[in-house]
C-alpha cells in the first residue's frame, strides 16, 4: 500500500518527455536467479531516444543528453512506471552514469518501483562525486526472476526554463462509448434509500435555493487538477448536477470544503466551519470524500460514522453520497468505510472498482491507462477528475429513474458515534465550561495549511485562531469538563517546530512530533474517550531537548 500518511499536495508538473514507452523487459538470466535488463545510453543512444519517443526535435536540448553535465543541468527528476501482471512486484531501476574512463568508473542512482503502472517520480541526488565530464550510460531495470516480464516507461522532467512538446503517447479517452459507460456502472456500489436524494432533486427542478457540498481530502481540495479550481471533480460535478436538473441555475449554490492530507477525525471538527459555515450554510447534499485519507482516523471508523449521523442528523435532513477516491496502487478503505453507508443505506460510488479493474487489461481493451487517470500517485489528472465526476454523475442519474422509497428507519451505529457531538475549541470562539492559561504559548501562528474553498481565487487559512509558543517554558493549560477531547496541532518541516509533551490528569499522554509530515498540515490527536464527563486538566510543554523550539495548538475538539 502506498504511505498516506498525510501525503502531501501534489507538486506542479514539470515539463518532459519519454525517453522509453511501454518498452517490454525481461530479465536476463543472472548467477544469482535475478533478471536484468539493460539500456544503453551511451553514444548518443539517449539523445536518439528523445527524438524517437520523446519527439524532441531540438538540437541544443538533445545536446545536454549527451554528457552527465548536460544531463544534470536538463533534467529535474525521472519518472518511472512499471506494469506487470503482479502488480506488487518490486523491479529496481538503476541510473548509470559512466566516468570519462568508461562503465567502471561512473555512478549510479538506484530505486525500487512496484509494477503497478503508476508512475513515481524521483529528484536527481546531488552530483557530488559524479564524474562531471562522463555520459550517461544505461538504464538498467531489475527483476525478481529471469522469468519475470514487465513493461517500462521512463520520462525525464526537466529544470525551470527549458520546454518540452505537450505530448500525450496514449490514444485519447472516448467518454462516448459503451466500455466508457460500463466502466461508470462499476463504481455504482449501492444506491442505498433513494428518499433523500430524490428530494434533493425535487428542490432542484422546483427553483428553490440549493447547496450542493463536498467534505474530503486532498482530491476534494482539488489536488491534482490544473486548474484546481476549475477542473476539480468537485466543480465538475456541481457544474453537471446544476445544468442537468435544476431549473434555475441561480438557485444552485456550491460549497468546496477539501483540506490536503486530513481524515475524517479532522472532518468533522471542520464541518461545522468549512462547510456549515458557522449556521450561515444547510446543504441539501453533502458528498464525503475521505476514502484514501482515513487510514491516518485513530478511531478506525468511528470518527466517519460519527460525520455521517451528524449530517444525516441535521435539521434540514440532507441527502449523503459517500464517494471512495482510489490510490494508484488501486486501494481505498472501501472495506471499512463502506459498512457504515449500507448501515445507514446511502448511495456510494466507488472509483476504485471503476478504474482498476481495466487498468490490468491488454492496451486494446482498457478505456484508459493509469498514467492518464493519475496526476502522480495520490492525486488524479484532469481526466480522473472528470472520471470520479461522471461517477457521481451516474450514481444520481441511477437514483433518479427509480421509484420513490419511503424514509428508512433509524439505524444503529455500527462503530459508533461517540464524536457525532464535538465542538470546537480555539482562541476565537472559546468555551465558557473550559479554562484555560496560556503560559507561554501566546503568539498566533500565521503560516498556516491553506485551501481555496468554493470558487475562491485566494486561500483560507485553516484554524487561523490558535496557540503558537513563544519565549518562556511555561505549559498551556486547559481545564475542561467532558467526555472527550482532541488535540489539533500543526505540523511542520520548520527546523524551529520541535516536539511536545501533552499530560492529561499529570500522566504523560501523547509526545507530538510536528516534523513526522514533513509539511505545513493540520494534525488531530486523540488524548482521551470516555463514556462520562469529567473534569480534566491538561498540561502541553515543549519536550526535554527542545524547550527553546516552538509548537503551535491550532485548536481543541470536545464532547460534552
Amino acid at each position: 500500500m502506498i504511505d498516506v500518511f498525510a501525503p502531501k499536495d501534489p507538486q506542479v508538473r514539470r515539463k518532459g518527455f519519454y525517453v522509453l514507452l511501454d518498452q517490454r523487459i525481461g530479465g536476463e538470466p543472472q548467477s544469482d536467479g535475478k533478471g536484468r535488463h539493460p539500456f544503453f545510453l551511451d553514444r548518443n543512444r539517449l539523445a536518439v531516444q528523445a527524438g524517437i519517443v520523446g519527439g524532441i526535435s531540438d538540437e541544443g536540448l538533445l545536446e545536454y543528453l549527451t554528457t552527465t553535465k548536460g544531463f544534470y543541468q536538463l533534467v529535474h527528476s525521472i519518472g518511472v512506471s512499471i506494469q506487470a501482471e503482479e502488480r506488487t512486484m518490486p523491479v529496481g531501476f538503476s541510473l548509470i552514469f559512466y566516468g570519462t574512463e568508461g562503465a567502471d568508473g561512473g555512478s549510479t542512482y538506484s530505486f525500487s518501483v512496484e509494477a503497478d503502472g503508476a508512475e513515481r517520480i524521483f529528484p536527481l541526488p546531488e552530483l557530488h562525486g559524479f564524474d562531471r565530464n562522463g555520459v550517461p550510460g544505461q538504464f538498467l531495470f531489475t527483476l525478481p526472476t529471469d522469468q519475470d516480464i514487465a513493461e517500462a516507461s521512463v520520462k525525464l522532467y526537466l529544470h525551470d526554463g527549458f520546454d518540452a512538446p505537450d505530448t500525450d503517447p496514449d490514444p485519447p479517452v472516448d467518454m462516448e462509448s459503451g466500455a466508457y459507460r460500463e466502466m461508470l456502472a462499476r463504481s455504482f456500489l449501492s444506491g442505498g434509500n433513494n428518499f433523500r436524494v430524490k428530494q434533493f432533486l425535487q428542490k432542484l427542478r422546483s427553483s428553490q435555493h440549493t447547496v450542493i457540498a463536498y467534505l474530503g481530502g486532498s482530491i476534494t481540495q482539488g489536488a491534482g487538477a490544473v486548474p484546481i479550481q476549475e477542473m476539480c471533480y468537485a466543480r465538475k460535478s456541481f457544474e453537471a448536477i446544476r445544468s442537468r436538473y435544476a431549473s434555475n441555475a441561480d438557485t444552485v449554490q456550491y460549497i468546496k470544503a477539501g483540506v490536503g492530507g486530513t481524515p475524517s477525525q479532522l472532518g468533522i471538527l471542520r464541518y461545522d466551519r468549512d462547510v456549515g459555515r458557522d449556521g450561515e450554510i444547510q446543504p441539501d447534499l453533502v458528498v464525503v470524500e475521505f476514502a484514501v485519507n482515513d487510514e491516518d482516523d485513530e478511531t478506525k471508523g468511528v470518527c466517519y460514522e460519527s460525520l455521517i449521523r451528524k449530517i444525516l442528523d441535521l435539521p434540514q435532513h440532507p441527502a449523503v453520497i459517500l464517494l471512495f477516491s482510489v490510490f494508484a496502487d488501486d486501494w481505498n478503505l472501501k472495506d471499512r468505510l463502506a459498512p457504515i453507508g449500507f448501515r445507514y443505506q446511502l448511495p456510494m460510488a466507488d472509483v476504485l472498482e471503476a478504474v482498476s479493474p481495466q487498468f490490468t487489461r491488454p492496451k486494446e481493451e482498457r478505456v484508459l491507462s493509469k498514467r492518464q487517470y493519475f496526476y502522480d500517485v495520490y492525486h488524479p489528472s484532469n481526466l480522473g477528475h472528470q472520471i470520479m465526476a461522471d461517477c457521481l454523475l451516474y450514481l444520481l442519474d441511477r437514483l433518479d429513474q427509480q421509484a420513490l422509497m419511503s424514509p428508512g428507519p433509524d439505524a444503529p451505529p455500527l462503530y459508533g458515534t461517540d464524536y457525532a457531538a464535538i465542538r470546537l475549541l480555539d482562541r476565537k470562539d472559546g468555551f465558557a465550561r473550559a479554562k484555560i492559561a496560556p503560559g507561554s504559548f501566546t503568539m498566533t501562528d500565521r503560516d498556516l495549511q491553506v485551501v481555496p474553498l468554493d470558487y475562491d481565487s485566494v486561500n483560507t487559512p485553516q484554524f487561523p485562531y490558535n496557540w503558537k509558543k513563544g519565549d518562556g517554558t511555561a505549559p498551556f493549560v486547559l481545564e475542561i469538563t467532558c467526555k472527550s477531547l482532541m488535540l489539533i496541532f500543526k505540523d511542520s518541516g520548520d527546523p524551529a517546530f520541535g516536539k511536545a509533551q501533552v499530560w492529561t490528569d499529570g500522566a504523560l499522554a501523547r509526545v507530538l512530533n510536528p516534523k513526522e509530515a514533513g509539511w505545513t498540515h493540520c494534525h488531530a490527536a486523540l488524548l482521551f474517550q470516555s463514556g462520562e464527563s469529567k473534569y480534566h486538566r491538561i498540561e502541553i510543554a515543549m519536550a526535554p531537548g527542545d524547550e527553546q523550539k516552538t509548537f503551535t495548538i491550532l485548536g481543541f475538539g470536545y464532547v460534552l
